[in-house]
């Protein structure tokens, strides 16, 4: 039976960041893309619509980097899912660093754009450990969007995301330089000592060969 491994990207990023990947034969890859939130839409129901795009007829395994794992995590409350790989993400709320709860006890995440992500362009290249031009450019993209409508529910969401339970089979890659998620509040599966946020890219080579001995 014909196997279907979904991608889903991070926050504000698409496909192109799974360029390096390489997957074992006996699967066929899908991206699934991120769809315009509803207004305070809560993240379970996002999921559901966002798991209607998942029409394959066969075993289901969900990739996440980020943002994108927290979603396969709710996306997999829906649907049958065989498998979720999380690259640089978090499995439970509590792996959140302590300064999330500061930011969401403050209200940080609701100051006007200009104040919030007009003048954030520093600050995000530091934070995303970025290494190589092509990582750049990603970002440079990224950030040269001025509709914030999704970032603001998706950050909101991060904010508010509760979560405690672990799917059977859960494989979760993590880099040890990863900065919005600092592995000492996490336990990974899989580590790679000196993976950042990006290295989904610039460690492709470690996590392909992750990938041959858990799918």
């Amino acid at each position: 039976m014909q196997k279907h491994l979904y991608l889903i990207s991070g926050l504000g990023a698409d496909e192109r960041i799974f360029n390096n990947l390489r997957f074992p034969a006996g699967y066929q890859v899908h991206y699934l893309h991120w769809i315009p939130p509803l207004p305070e839409e809560p993240i379970s129901r996002y999921a559901a619509r966002m798991a209607e795009s998942i029409t394959a007829d066969g075993p289901v395994t969900l990739m996440g980097v980020s943002f994108g794992g927290i979603m396969s995590l709710e996306i997999a409350r829906h649907i049958p899912v065989e498998k979720n790989i999380l690259l640089s993400s978090i499995k439970r709320s509590s792996e959140k660093p302590p300064y999330y709860n500061w930011v969401k006890k403050l209200g940080l995440h609701k100051l006007p754009d200009q104040l919030l992500y007009q003048r954030r362009n520093v600050i995000v290249r530091k934070f995303l450990n970025i290494e190589t031009p092509e990582e750049r450019a990603l970002v440079n993209e990224y950030l040269a969007k001025r509709d914030y409508t999704y970032m603001r529910w998706a950050v909101n969401a991060i904010l508010h995301w509760e979560n405690d339970h672990i799917p059977e089979g859960l494989v979760h890659i993590h880099g040890a330089r990863d900065m919005p998620f600092p592995v000492k509040y996490l336990q990974p599966t899989h580590l790679i000592p000196d993976g950042g946020h990006f290295m989904v890219l610039n460690r492709s080579a470690v996590i392909n060969r992750i990938l041959e001995e858990v799918l």
